[in-house]
């Protein structure tokens, strides 16, 4: 710690091993403690930085602490450094939908961050950010964190220098204790009913019967998944496969009604966009007289609908369980055996007794009577 020698207006003075005087200004603006070391050799010099400070203590300190650092080494949240994020989602195979959120969330930090090296950016900043947006908190905060997350992997900030990892996401609240979530199956049927597109029905078709995130519908139809023809006695027309974003295998198992919606969303290689979806589900509703269906809260209705109504479906042919193929193979865990033999299966189906009918679905899509295709 420096000897103090004297105060002067804008902080106190110490000696260095030179003996030469140095300057310190320290202030205190709406809460945020700021303590710089001055490149003066005299007061009156010193008063002139002082001035500089009191005119934009934000961008003073971050033009000092960029004059100390290597040349070229500060980093901003520009549209380079973004497109750079954005690539990187790309190459995780995050969906489209979601590089689109944290595009729009990362140019909203970038307002407040003009200008600003992102290795000086202070955690009671980010906080102040934050209360300033009524809405998307915890959004807010994953989508910059997982950004700082990846400059760190860039080797373009140190971890000492990411206010973020003291950043805390907010804990996610159970809707079920704010709103009733979900709809009811007759709302689902009505609604399918007076969709006019075809493609539009084969998502809520897989995402009502399987409980599929539409990034998984999306994998699936550009070809990323791979469909399998079953054709079980027990109704079980096919299986889905495809791989998680952390890397596991998951298989779900279709009826002929969902077997054939997939089928012809792979056949499109795309799933419709998301803005498509919502705008044909309004179009549908109008018509019907019931409030838009959100496609997200089909997954909570399926979970729902399983729960109370669901009848588990298994494949008539044999097999043997996971943990004695393992115990054959001498696998310590059934895991191992999962994470690299597993991925042929054809896992039990739910059936829910959801009637999805549309005069102009191609007949391979039409619920057949007394079989677990109806669900």
């Amino acid at each position: 710690m420096p000897k103090w020698t004297r105060s002067w207006a804008g902080g106190r003075t110490y000696q260095n091993k030179e003996g030469e005087t140095v300057y310190q200004l320290e202030r205190s603006v709406s809460g945020v403690r700021y303590s710089i070391k001055l490149e003066v050799g005299s007061e009156r010099a010193a008063l002139a930085e002082l001035a500089l400070f009191d005119r934009d203590p934000v961008g003073y300190r971050a033009q000092v602490q960029s004059a100390g650092a290597p040349q070229g080494s500060a980093v901003f949240l520009d549209a380079e450094t973004v497109q750079g994020f954005l690539l990187h989602l790309a190459s995780k195979e995050r969906s489209e939908g979601y590089r689109r959120d944290a595009r729009t969330y990362l140019s909203q930090w970038a307002e407040v961050l003009v200008r600003r090296d992102l290795r000086t950016v202070t955690l009671l900043e980010l906080r102040r950010a934050l209360s300033q947006w009524p809405t998307a908190r915890k959004m807010r905060i994953i989508t910059l964190k997982s950004f700082f997350s990846w400059l760190r992997e860039e080797d373009r900030i140190k971890a000492s220098e990411d206010p973020t990892l003291a950043l805390k996401v907010p804990p996610a609240v159970a809707e079920k204790g704010v709103r009733t979530k979900g709809y009811t199956m007759a709302q689902v049927e009505k609604l399918y009913a007076a969709v006019n597109s075809q493609v539009v029905r084969d998502v809520l078709c897989l995402r009502a019967k399987t409980g599929m995130h539409n990034s998984e519908i999306e994998r699936l139809a550009s070809g990323k998944g791979e469909l399998r023809v079953i054709n079980d006695p027990s109704g079980i027309a096919g299986t889905a496969r495809f791989l998680h974003k952390n890397g596991r295998v998951h298989i779900i198992s279709l009826d002929a009604q969902g077997l054939a919606a997939a089928q012809r969303l792979q056949a499109r290689g795309a799933a419709p966009g998301r803005n498509t979806v919502r705008e044909s589900i309004g179009y549908a509703s109008v018509r019907v007289g019931q409030l838009p269906i959100n496609p997200g809260e089909l997954r909570h209705s399926f979970a729902t609908w399983a729960k109370n109504e669901g009848t588990v479906v298994k494949a008539t042919r044999g097999g043997v369980p996971l943990d004695v193929v393992a115990s054959v193979l001498g696998h310590q865990s059934s895991r191992t055996t999962s994470k690299f033999y597993d991925g042929t299966e054809v896992p039990p189906l739910i059936a829910i007794p959801l009637k999805l009918y549309h005069p102009q679905d191609p007949v391979a899509m039409q619920p057949r009577s007394g079989s677990a295709s109806q669900g």
